[in-house]
């Protein structure tokens, strides 16, 4: 008995240490000097701060805010630069990678940031809470922010907190070393709106099933699993791994203090477009066995060092100064973790003064077009491993933008241009969030890809096709794949008189071939197949009407009790001219499964990274305007859609044409680039001074051409010293004289050997 009421005891107070260190400073210990990580094997609560029991089958996911927290101060962590961007407590700095809202439907790709940056976005200004910012981008958030709000902010009735939870720091997230940490899983659980149980699932310590996303809003997490439905609506659960407690029912986390490259690169990996995986150059310090965790360091408080030069000064810092470009090469620190000591012979030092060191160092060199497309983590989602493909193409990140920094030396920057619609109200313009513009009828103008995948998907559900449904349009095959996109499967030499059609053992044949319907003394078995097909395209999630099938003067459509029916046509009442063989639309009023519009959108768009085309424009802002007209606009309620650098918007004259302007709204966002960095030998200026002042040199003269979703010539195309700031003349004229450089150098030798001579002879 004694015993027990020791263990009580105990208990209660353990428990009341673990409230305190989640809500109040935890006193840590002064550092006696150890280098050593110490084994994490600890007991682990959950948000309620209880003891988890693994063998429990209720339990709840552990909590790093409480089984953490009992040693770190979690507050002081949460100031860190990557738990504190929407609460503001940590300094911007220099401008960095945004979050790109990415929406292809509608050809949307907004740079979203909570630290103010300009050319960015606040998520609030375009209608994002926190709750929509988390299920946007949960897949790469390290936890903790944006978090639930507490305070006066507006309510978003879209939330559902009480049902996903909170998504706590993940402290495994990068300090986790077990070889079972898997981060694609955290981007599974944060989709599914498991946010709570994301970090139990990504250190595997055990198995967790169901989803979030499918319960009812006034779920909560005690309510426990619906008895009356085991299949959809299936409660998150835990099925914690036993073999990770010991009998105490502690569990085991392999915990490096430094990080591991490989969990930082889950979130910062960087990849050039068109290369394969063996063809990438690594970072000269990543060859040299430097870790990330090297020179981005931090305390506690996880105020991670950026590593640029004037972070010291903007961090009141001196000792900052070490882990930049300039600390380790040049500074009183230099030779640190065997830094070569930068000397730069021959290079006059005014280049030192104008450019950062990563302007000849770091990045892709700028070719004859400038720039080459990059694909980053966040922005792309990549690094979600699994069969599906879960990254995206869109937008076009570009690099290297030769422009000057936030300190004003040039610098290479990485650059995208914002894509959106907006409401045009004099120089001020508002983005409609993508559901907006879907909402007001434009979806039937954007995204033919998508509109065919749906079709295409929903006829290879349908029995007794012998043979996978493709779309053949200006003689090439299109066919859907695994992950849900439209890619192009071959060419057709000889243009068929069908859209739809079935490839089998290397042929393509039509949807349905020949039809006779059984009053004119055709075959049961053909209508039944005909059925079978316009109940697939029934089953199509927000099918525009009812399906139909139109030949030879007649409407097909489903019946009642499963049987086909059948009414007399117009004779021009058809999907598509040209089509001989039995069509397929949508009825009342007759309408092809496909328009025009969208299959030439298909044509010109497929296999590049644009997503729509100027009639789709012209036809979604005259739809805009004729809905949101007057609607909180003290003018005309003009609309626009920002692409390319430019602003379009329908030309006053002719509502038929697009009108294209430069506006400040349109502009690229850019940010500096510290990676790659490349040695010295591949260094910009190592093959002599006209590698970038020659006439067409491209640090100078390279063109920058913007990119975006529309596919149009009309795009900002600027040289790149318009993006430095320098005067075109005076370039112009110093880059020509290096056309004559060797002549004039041979020339100052013998020029020199002759008055040598000379003044030789008058002293003898």
């Amino acid at each position: 008995m004694k015993s027990r009421v020791i263990l009580f005891a105990a208990v209660i107070f353990s428990l009341c240490c673990i409230g305190s260190a989640g809500d109040e400073a935890a006193e840590l210990p002064e550092w006696d000097g150890s280098r050593t990580t110490p084994v994490h094997r600890i007991p682990i609560y959950d948000e309620e701060s209880q003891q988890i029991i693994p063998q429990d089958p209720h339990a709840l996911p552990f909590s790093s805010r409480f089984s953490c927290g009992e040693c770190h101060d979690y507050r002081t962590v949460m100031k860190g630069w990557h738990f504190n961007a929407s609460r503001g407590e940590v300094d911007a700095g220099r401008p960095g990678e945004p979050w790109i809202w990415i929406d292809e439907e509608t050809g949307t790709q907004i740079p979203l940031s909570y630290r103010g940056w300009k050319g960015t976005w606040h998520p609030s200004e375009i209608g994002l809470t926190p709750w929509k910012f988390n299920q946007l981008f949960g897949r790469h958030l390290p936890g903790g922010d944006p978090e639930r709000p507490t305070g006066d902010e507006p309510v978003d009735h879209h939330s559902r907190w009480d049902v996903s939870g909170q998504a706590e720091i993940n402290c495994m997230g990068c300090h986790g070393a077990s070889p079972k940490q898997d981060p694609s899983e955290w981007a599974k659980q944060m989709e599914r709106e498991n946010f709570r149980w994301a970090a139990t699932a990504a250190a595997s310590l055990g198995d967790v099933g169901g989803m979030a996303s499918r319960l009812p809003e006034t779920w909560v997490v005690h309510d426990g699993p619906n008895p009356d439905d085991t299949e959809w609506a299936v409660t998150p659960n835990i099925h914690y791994d036993l073999n990770r407690f010991d009998n105490r029912n502690r569990a085991f986390f392999d915990i490096q203090h430094k990080p591991p490259d490989n969990n930082c690169l889950y979130c910062h990996s960087t990849h050039k477009v068109g290369l394969d995986r063996w063809q990438r150059i690594e970072d000269v310090h990543a060859a040299a066995g430097i870790k990330c965790v090297d020179c981005h360091r931090n305390g506690l408080d996880h105020g991670m060092i950026r590593g640029y030069r004037t972070e010291a000064a903007e961090r009141d810092s001196p000792a900052h100064q070490e882990f930049s470009c300039w600390g380790c090469h040049m500074g009183p620190y230099a030779g640190r973790l065997g830094a070569p000591r930068a000397e730069h012979r021959g290079l006059p030092p005014i280049h030192l003064e104008k450019m950062t060191c990563t302007a000849c160092h770091s990045g892709l060199k700028p070719g004859p077009e400038s720039m080459q497309k990059v694909r980053l983590s966040r922005i792309h989602r990549t690094g979600i491993h699994g069969k599906a493909r879960w990254f995206t193409d869109l937008p076009d990140i570009l690099e290297p933008v030769l422009a000057p920094g936030a300190d004003g030396r040039i610098a290479p920057h990485r650059a995208v241009w914002p894509a959106y619609w907006a409401r045009v109200d004099g120089d001020k313009l508002t983005p409609i969030p993508p559901a907006d513009v879907v909402e007001s009828g434009a979806d039937k103008y954007l995204n033919a890809p998508k509109k065919v995948v749906d079709i295409l998907a929903a006829l290879s559900g349908a029995e007794g096709l012998n043979g996978e449904p493709v779309l053949v349009n200006q003689g090439k095959i299109y066919r859907h794949n695994m992950s849900g996109e439209l890619e192009l499967a071959g060419t057709e030499p000889d243009e068929p008189d069908y859209l739809w059609g079935l490839e089998h053992d290397g042929s393509i044949v039509p949807l349905l071939g020949t039809f006779v319907p059984v009053e004119e003394g055709g075959e049961l078995e053909s209508e039944t197949r005909v059925l079978l097909i316009l109940d697939a395209l029934a089953g199509i999630h927000e099918a525009p009407g009812e399906p139909v099938m139109l030949h030879d003067g007649y409407i097909f459509q489903r019946g009642q009790h499963g049987v086909l029916g059948m009414r007399n046509s117009a004779r021009d009442e058809s999907p598509g001219p040209g089509y001989t063989t039995p069509a397929w639309g949508w009825g009342d009023p007759i309408t092809p499964l496909v328009t025009d519009d969208l299959l030439d959108c298909i044509e010109e768009t497929q296999g590049t990274p644009h997503v729509l085309t100027d009639q789709q424009v012209i036809k979604v802002l005259g739809l805009l305007g004729a809905v949101y007209r007057g609607d909180d606009m003290e003018d005309t309620g003009k609309f626009g859609y920002v692409s390319g650098g430019f602003l379009f918007t329908l030309d006053d004259q002719d509502p038929g044409l697009l009108r294209s302007t430069e506006h400040d709204a349109a502009r690229p966002y850019l940010w500096p680039v510290a990676h790659e960095v490349r040695p010295a030998a591949q260094s910009l200026g190592a093959k002599g001074c006209v590698e970038c002042h020659h006439p067409d040199a491209p640090f100078l003269f390279g063109t920058v051409t913007a990119s975006g979703p529309l596919a149009t010539s009309s795009v900002v195309a600027k040289p790149m010293h318009e993006f430095q700031e320098l005067d075109e003349s005076f370039q112009d004229i110093l880059a020509t004289s290096f056309r004559f450089r060797p002549a004039y150098q041979w020339f100052s030798w013998f020029a020199a050997v002759i008055i040598s001579g000379l003044l030789l002879l008058a002293g003898l």
